[in-house]
């Protein structure tokens, strides 16, 4: 019997497309200190998703030997890129009708991201969201970002549940290790956009949010010998 009682939601990535924005806020703030987004390692650029905005500014500034304490790197960068969410920033394919089908099923919906606060009420406002969600989990609220499970703790422990009655939607191999750090079932989405991601820790893979449907929710615990 199928017992998962509410959908928790990642951002980057899987609600919204927005990668093509950071790593245009993080080229141009680079090209303040002499470097691009292309003259960090392939390595860093395919472990970024998920990860706190700071770890990230931190790997950037040590990583290129850059002249600029971390805290300062990512406050340009965020202005930058906060500026180009609120004209250019776009759901990921089927996201928005998502969230209003998974609530009319009568799930309790949620929210775990890494980013901050003032990110996602950009996005709220922006796609007329607000009130959707039961919990809502930002960086600014945890100390050990994705793939660490905090996150995803704090999420559930929110909504008052257990794990296996939640399941998690992510893109990002840091947060698909996240949400089964947690217990939690978690699906991972494509994004065709952005740096191929592993998902195979994932319980179940789909191309897209647009295909998402409550039989494929129901689904999970049938066709899993275990959890």
């Amino acid at each position: 019997m199928n017992h998962i009682k509410a959908v928790i939601y990642d951002i980057d990535g899987t609600m919204m497309n927005s990668e093509p924005l950071h790593i245009a806020a993080w080229d141009e703030t680079l090209g303040r200190y002499g470097h691009r987004f292309a003259d960090l390692s392939e390595h860093f650029q395919s472990t970024m998703a998920g990860r706190k905005p700071l770890a990230i500014a931190e790997g950037m500034v040590s990583e290129l030997n850059l002249a600029v304490k971390p805290e300062v790197f990512l406050d340009d960068k965020t202005s930058l890129f906060h500026e180009k969410a609120k004209t250019s920033l776009e759901p990921m394919p089927g996201a928005i009708n998502s969230i209003h089908r998974f609530r009319d099923a009568g799930y309790r919906l949620a929210i775990g991201t890494s980013l901050d606060a003032s990110y996602l009420n950009i996005i709220l406002r922006r796609f007329n969201i607000s009130g959707l969600f039961e919990a809502i989990v930002t960086g600014d609220q945890i100390t050990q970002g994705k793939p660490h499970p905090e996150t995803y703790l704090l999420v559930i422990h929110k909504l008052g549940l257990q794990p296996d009655e939640c399941v998690v939607f992510e893109d990002a191999e840091t947060g698909i290790l996240s949400a089964k750090a947690a217990g939690a079932w978690c699906i991972a989405v494509k994004n065709a956009a952005a740096i191929d991601q592993d998902t195979s820790a994932a319980d179940l893979t789909v191309a897209s949010l647009e295909i998402m449907t409550v039989g494929l929710i129901h689904g999970l615990a049938s066709t899993q010998a275990s959890h």
